[in-house]
């Protein structure tokens, strides 16, 4: 039985280091990785089975992080975002060129949020990339939502848990569409 749990140095220093870290959200726990590490991304997608043409979400520290890399964002944008975020919002954007090729699809867009919850919030104290962030199961199977059952289940020896608490929400984060506003997950 896997039970590798993390306080948050460590959780911290095992992304940085390109493994798995199973995470609490505001709703469900997650699967993450640095999202700037293209072989931990590839072992995430092996992990969850999931076919790499669909993207993750990713989490940033703030607004201002992600303007690098998304597209020309005007204020009405940042003023818009600033309303939902640090929140369970996860918004569509349009990337730029400088967003990493293996974290691109066809679309042209990445789903990017600022979590408002505490134990994501102090993890990027000490991570200065995305953060990949997915719900903690199989590719289309029903969420795992029990660290150390996350760990047996995945039975993966790069996979820890952050020793943190989950949050009260009961459903995973609105994703909206940026450009159009339209709802894509409730």
């Amino acid at each position: 039985m896997n039970t590798y749990s993390l306080d948050l140095n460590a959780s911290i220093e095992w992304v940085r280091s390109g493994k798995i870290l199973a995470h609490p959200t505001e709703s469900i726990w997650g699967l993450g990785c640095d999202a700037f590490n293209e072989d931990a991304v590839e072992n995430l997608f092996n992990l969850k089975k999931r076919n790499n043409k669909k993207n993750f979400i990713l989490l940033a520290s703030s607004v201002e992080f992600i303007e690098k890399y998304v597209h020309d964002l005007s204020k009405d944008d940042k003023d818009f975002l600033n309303k939902y975020w640090p929140g369970p919002y996860t918004f569509l954007f349009n990337y730029s060129k400088n967003l990493p090729k293996h974290l691109q699809n066809r679309t042209g867009k990445i789903a990017i949020r600022v979590s408002d919850h505490l134990p994501i919030k102090l993890l990027f104290r000490g991570l200065d990339n995305f953060f990949v962030s997915t719900s903690a199961n199989l590719s289309g199977a029903k969420n795992i939502n029990d660290p150390n059952e996350v760990l047996n289940f995945f039975d993966y020896k790069d996979l820890a848990y952050y020793d943190a608490d989950l949050g009260s929400l009961n459903k995973p984060s609105t994703i909206v569409d940026l450009e159009s506003k339209e709802i894509i997950r409730d």
